[in-house]
């Protein structure tokens, strides 16, 4: 997790493996499993495959039409047209409840929010409700992404599956 950010120390390591099985109690699997992906640099993001750039120049690039940046996880998840909108909607629904400022390392790793003065005796539920909300937005991002990769990687394949079974008449499909 400190990859994330330099601020991020031993103690909140820790601490975020801790609340991650507070979190497993009230997130489904998939939420959770984003998330302890996300905290610990595990998603393969595009940036990660570099290597492969000499066959596939635009490998490392943002998937999402008209963005020219490199994919990385604070990108993808945070920066990016879509993400940032969605955080914009996120912050306008929490901000009567908390104080904290919405930033990247509080989203990847997961940190509790800050509650308001007046909404102190609902910590706990609005920390769950923040993250829930939080998991969900994250999910949708992820999602999004993986469906503009396989669309424009599969596209081709679809293609040259199609052409095998018109060919190949007795092929029987299962319906």
């Amino acid at each position: 997790m400190s990859l994330h950010s330099q601020s991020v120390g031993d103690e909140e390591v820790k601490s975020f493996v801790k609340y991650s099985k507070h979190l497993r109690k009230i997130l489904l699997p998939v939420f959770e499993d984003l998330q302890f992906r996300l905290a610990f640099r595990l998603l393969p993001v595009r940036s990660r495959f570099w290597f492969l750039q000499q066959s596939n120049p635009r490998i490392i690039y943002c998937v999402r039409n008209g963005c020219d940046s490199v994919e990385t996880e604070q990108h993808l998840f945070f920066e990016c047209a879509l993400a940032s909108r969605l955080w914009e909607h996120f912050r306008n629904i929490m901000a009567p409840f908390v104080r904290s400022r919405l930033t990247w390392t509080m989203i990847a790793t997961a940190k509790k929010p800050v509650v308001r003065d007046e909404w102190k005796e609902c910590e706990g539920v609005i920390g769950d409700v923040w993250h829930t909300f939080r998991a969900v937005t994250l999910h949708f991002i992820w999602s999004d992404r993986n469906r503009h990769t396989d669309d424009a990687s599969n596209a081709g394949h679809l293609h040259h599956g199609q052409c095998a079974l018109q060919t190949q008449p007795e092929v029987p499909l299962r319906r």
